[in-house]
């Protein structure tokens, strides 16, 4: 199951794909947390672009989720606690241990103050039983899915996971009543964290079981021994249906494989197999032998083969916890840290223009405020220009897209135009559904060009009072449907000196 640290980086990307005002983390603390941890661990590009560059950048988040969740737990106490409900419990391995090595303690009387029945139950039983769970291992190892295809929890990780999640889920709703932003993102948490968890707790759960499998025999062994060192016990067999020769054969398949390794030897013929038989007074011979044997079967066939498939559960828990990240975990790297995170030179952002055209020079100006946005270097896919009276076109423009994985996305619009929200705002909601809709959760820019606004009024009176109203109101329009507008001069000089009359 997820760490600590682990569920910190996921509840922090919740919080940033859904709090897109900024309200439980500002912005600004966002890009400081950002630039601090990659300064404190003294990461580079170069240093990212190498083989262990996963490690760093779990490194990286870890620490950046800290700093970003430490104010917030403090003002939000909840979260908290929330991230403590999300672990596995310490104590549940210990215990179960102790419950499973008591139980086993326990089996050692069940047949009797002085009495083993070399036939029956406890041992039998247990050899039966792990027999029974090796084949149906084997059988279900051996029916395993295609490799190349992606692995799905089986239905009794989802099961338990289900069972776990059940108290988050109550943590959600009480949340939700009491803080919006903060429920939703918890929201999104919890389902992120039960989908991601599923694997892991399924490899957690195969490995408590069989280590308390092992545990049973232990206690089993323990009791045994230590109860033939006070109590003289007596071994010895006895069966309605089976016959000394029948019961000859099965202690030659059973205890063979204990014998070999212990070197005692077996009862050679049906004679001595006859003699072990309870008598009416119920004695049988000595046990001490017959305690080292079942000894060493319960360690040959249930303690030996249960710690191999608990250290095969664990390294494969292990291996999902330090797998490669799925691309919408390595998009959201990418966008919190930049190009240095990403190992590579270049960003992609999508750029969508709605009635409004963009050149090659347009097209190079926003690629230039966009390198300087994102702190690494931008490469722009454009997308055909949706008409004004198509706002339809805009949910297919940004569905379609859903798989790309970008780093960014870009609905962009001229400052000229008077926001209508029939028209503007259709496609505003749009992109902002469709992108929260992504797996990959891309940064949704709002970009308002000035820069025909600003020409068609340059020199008139007034000119820079209408275009700081202008300014004002598609802020305002933007913020409406909660996000954010980013005003830009996509000029080819954006830099010369404008006549703009005052007021």
């Amino acid at each position: 199951m997820w760490d600590r640290a682990a569920s910190g980086v996921l509840l922090v990307r919740s919080i940033e794909e859904t709090d897109r005002t900024g309200a439980l983390i500002a912005f600004g603390d966002r890009e400081h947390a950002s630039r601090d941890t990659l300064r404190e661990l003294g990461l580079t590009g170069d240093q990212l672009r190498d083989s262990e560059s996963q490690r760093d950048l779990r490194r990286a988040l870890r620490l950046r989720a800290e700093r970003l969740l430490e104010p917030l737990e403090h003002r939000h106490p909840v979260v908290h606690e929330l991230l403590d409900r999300a672990q596995w419990p310490a104590w549940a391995g210990p215990l179960l241990m102790l419950a499973a090595l008591t139980c086993g303690f326990a089996l050692a009387a069940l047949d009797g103050r002085h009495r083993i029945d070399i036939l029956a139950f406890p041992f039998l039983g247990l050899i039966a039983w792990n027999l029974l769970v090796y084949v149906v291992l084997a059988t279900s190892w051996l029916r395993r899915p295609d490799p190349t295809q992606k692995v799905r929890a089986p239905a009794a990780s989802n099961t338990l996971t289900r069972w776990i999640v059940r108290p988050l889920q109550a943590h959600v709703r009480r949340t939700s009543r009491v803080h919006t932003a903060l429920g939703t993102a918890v929201a999104d948490f919890v389902t992120k964290w039960s989908q991601g968890a599923a694997l892991q707790i399924g490899q957690r759960a195969r490995r408590l079981f069989h280590l308390g499998s092992a545990c049973i025999a232990l206690g089993l062994l323990v009791g045994l021994y230590v109860r033939g060192v006070a109590l003289l016990y007596e071994a010895g067999w006895d069966s309605t249906f089976l016959s000394a020769a029948q019961v000859r054969r099965v202690i030659d398949v059973v205890y063979a494989l204990p014998s070999r390794v212990t070197g005692i030897a077996l009862p050679a013929s049906d004679s001595e197999v006859e003699a072990l038989r309870w008598d009416p007074s119920g004695h049988g011979v000595n046990a001490a032998r017959w305690i080292h044997l079942l000894g060493a079967g319960l360690i040959l066939y249930i303690v030996l083969p249960r710690l191999a498939l608990a250290a095969a559960a664990a390294y494969r828990e292990w291996r999902l916890r330090t797998s490669p990240w799925s691309g919408a975990m390595a998009s959201y790297a990418r966008r919190v840290f930049g190009a240095t995170a990403r190992g590579t030179t270049r960003l992609t952002v999508q750029v969508v223009p709605y009635a409004c055209e963009l050149d090659a020079a347009q097209q190079a100006a926003i690629e230039a405020s966009l390198t300087t946005r994102f702190g690494g270097d931008v490469a722009v896919e454009r997308e055909a220009t949706i008409a004004y009276g198509e706002e339809d076109a805009a949910a297919r423009c940004f569905d379609s897209a859903e798989d790309d994985a970008y780093d960014g996305r870009v609905l962009l619009f001229a400052l000229a135009a008077t926001p209508e929200s029939e028209n503007h705002g259709t496609v505003i909601r749009s992109a902002r559904d469709a992108t929260e809709r992504s797996s990959a959760a891309p940064l949704l820019l709002v970009v308002l060009d000035e820069s025909a606004f600003a020409a068609r009024f340059a020199g008139v009176q007034g000119s820079a009072r209408r275009l700081e109203e202008r300014r004002a109101l598609w802020r305002d329009f933007v913020a409406s449907y909660g996000l954010e507008a980013w005003i830009v001069d996509l000029a080819p000089d954006p830099g010369r000196e404008r006549r703009l009359a005052p007021a």
